[in-house]
This record gives structure tokens, sequence and C-alpha cells, in this order.
């Protein structure tokens, strides 16, 4: 396969391009439709949608230009990679919102950002304020990896990283092709049933189709079992029994759990998935890789070597250590390549050897 080779080749232009960024007025079209300018590339930006301080630092080199994110990005920026490569985000604010996405505008006004990202499909409620106390604002929208796509391409170009931004992008649909030229001669009564568990508590939530998580498993060569839901739909015990998936993946927004939660209730004993051991904790990087992210092609691969091992031979490891010296300039060691694949936390769970 030609992912990795390309990766390496892509990133490297677009670094060596991305330092002769100019300082040139920008202009650019949220995913609202409205009209952002800036004087220059973005030198304070405020990011509130949770995915956007992470790839706003893999397409920056790091913090230095990032003013404030969301609390509960730093939340799960604090137990990973990120924190330790970069600790100047200690020290960026994190009270800007007063309730979910709601801004405190009190604080973005102290901050002074050059630039406020929010959320564009929760309503105009979290955009009008900002807009009303004269704060620049530019809107994302959270859906499919066109969307995603999208959020890479605005978020290099407020800060003059096109070019490293065009990188990402080709590198997301080359891993995609690579995969996608394999799974095709896949036949579908041998893609395992897979369900995506975004919360065990305090009510069992599955993703359905209107989901990048339905996208990912069907990329990988999975049935999503839950595609009949919506997007963190809530469900019961006896509907999971019924799917009866080969395969659960746990998400990472809730400490503690993981495969051996599973195992040990006596709810899951007759699951099939369980019953195989073949429930797996979501590796978890410069962000977790279950939403869409910086980081999906990793996920992705990781993904089509649980579900297809006889399929794909990804050097996985390899392949982290050179994105992540690529995203964040930091080759990772092999304790933190373990760390981010949750080895401890899956280590009961099959052929999860794989990826030591």
């Amino acid at each position: 396969m030609a992912t990795f080779s390309f990766f390496r080749t892509a990133f490297a232009a677009g670094w060596l391009l991305s330092s002769a960024a100019q300082a040139a007025p920008i202009q650019f079209t949220d995913m609202l439709g409205n009209t952002v300018q800036l004087a220059g590339p973005s030198q304070r930006a405020v990011t509130l949608p949770m995915p956007a301080a992470s790839l706003l630092m893999s397409l920056d080199g790091g913090p230095k230009h990032l003013a404030g994110m969301h609390p509960n990005a730093y939340g799960v920026m604090k137990g990973g990679l990120l924190a330790r490569l970069f600790p100047a985000t200690a020290h960026l604010r994190t009270d800007i919102t007063r309730s979910g996405f709601a801004p405190n505008i009190e604080t973005l006004l102290q901050i002074q950002p050059d630039l406020v990202w929010q959320w564009g499909h929760m309503g105009q409620d979290l955009i009008d304020p900002l807009r009303n106390a004269g704060l620049p604002t530019a809107a994302l929208l959270y859906g499919d990896e066109s969307q995603t796509r999208e959020w890479i391409r605005l978020i290099g170009q407020s800060l003059g990283q096109q070019d490293r931004a065009q990188a990402q992008l080709r590198w997301r649909e080359q891993v995609r092709a690579d995969i996608s030229a394999v799974v095709r001669h896949i036949p579908p009564q041998q893609r395992p049933g897979v369900l995506y568990l975004a919360r065990l508590e305090p009510q069992l939530r599955a993703s359905g189709s209107a989901s990048s998580f339905a996208d990912d498993i069907a990329l990988a060569g999975g049935r999503n079992v839950a595609h009949t839901l919506g997007n963190g739909q809530t469900v019961n015990i006896e509907q999971i029994m019924v799917w009866a998936p080969d395969v659960i993946l746990l998400n990472n927004f809730e400490p503690g759990l993981t495969p051996d939660t599973l195992y040990n209730n006596p709810l899951f004993a007759d699951i099939p998935a369980v019953r195989a051991r073949r429930v797996y904790k979501v590796p978890l990087g410069g962000y977790p890789w279950d939403p869409p992210s910086q980081e999906s092609p990793l996920y992705w691969q990781w993904l089509s070597l649980l579900l297809h091992p006889d399929h794909f031979h990804w050097p996985l490891r390899e392949h982290m250590s050179h994105a992540y010296r690529t995203l964040y300039g930091h080759t990772p060691d092999q304790t933190q390549l373990d760390a981010i694949l949750h080895l401890k936390q899956n280590q009961h769970s099959a052929s999860y050897e794989r990826f030591h």
C-alpha cells in the first residue's frame, strides 16, 4: 500500500511551503455561508468546538496561535499526548463557556481573540452573542467526512497554513482509497456486525447511520448494527442482544470504561462480541480517535486491522510514529504508543497483541 510514503512526502512538502505563509489579509466563507475577514493569519484564535483545538495545533505546529479552548477539549488533552508535548496548553484560557457551548462573552472580551470558532449546527443562540459583542466568528458544522475535510481546509486557511491543510486532506483521501480498494472485495456476509457504544452510563447510547461513526465502520469493512438509529440514540440491553454485534467499540468520554467493564457485567454475557472477547477501547492520541479529527486516518487503519486481520497488514505503530512527528513535531516512544493504543485497557481482548 502506498499510503505511508505518500503521507510522508506530502507532509514534508507542506511543512516547507507553510513556513512561507504570508501575512496578507485573509477572507473565507464559513460553513454557514458567512464571510470571515482577517487582517492576516490568525494569531489569537479561540476554539469552542472540541475537536478544533487539537486540529488547529496540528495545522500550526503547536498552540502558539491558540488563545483559548473548550474546557472539555483541554480535559481530554490534559490526560493525553498533547499536554505533555505542549506544556503551554496548561496556560490557555478554558473558562470561555458558561455551559455546554454557550460562550462566556466576558472572558472572550478579556482574551480579545482575532477569531472565535463556534459550532454552527446548534442554533443562532450560540453564534449571535459572539457577533453582537463584535467578536470575529467562524462557524463549523458537525457531520460526515466531507464536513470534517472542510474543518481542515477552513482552519488551515485562517492560519495561512493551506499547504499543511492540503497535505492532511491528501493523506485522508489516500488512506480511504487504500482501505476501500481492499474492502470492496470482501463479501457482505463476511463483514462483522459492529456496535459503537457512545455511552454506557447513565443510559446505553449507540450511533446510527447519520454519524461519522457509521462511516468509519463501513469504510473499515464492518456493518453498523445500529444503522436504523440516529446519532447517540438511547438503546437498551435487549436491543443490543437482538443486534448481536460481533465487535463492540468503547468511547473515550467515560473515564474508567474498559472492555473488562463489559466482560464482568452479566447483562452483556450472551452478546457475541463479549463471548469472543472482541470489545475494544478506541485509542486516544492528540485527540480521541472515535470522533472525526486530524488523526482519523490512523483510526481507520486500526479499525480495519481489528475487523479484517487477514486482509490488512498495516505497520500501524510505524505509521503512528511518522504521523505524530508530522502533525505535532514529536516522535512518540514505545511507552507513549502503548498508551495511545490503550494496550493495558485492551489486554484481555482478542488478538490485541498484534498492536504490541
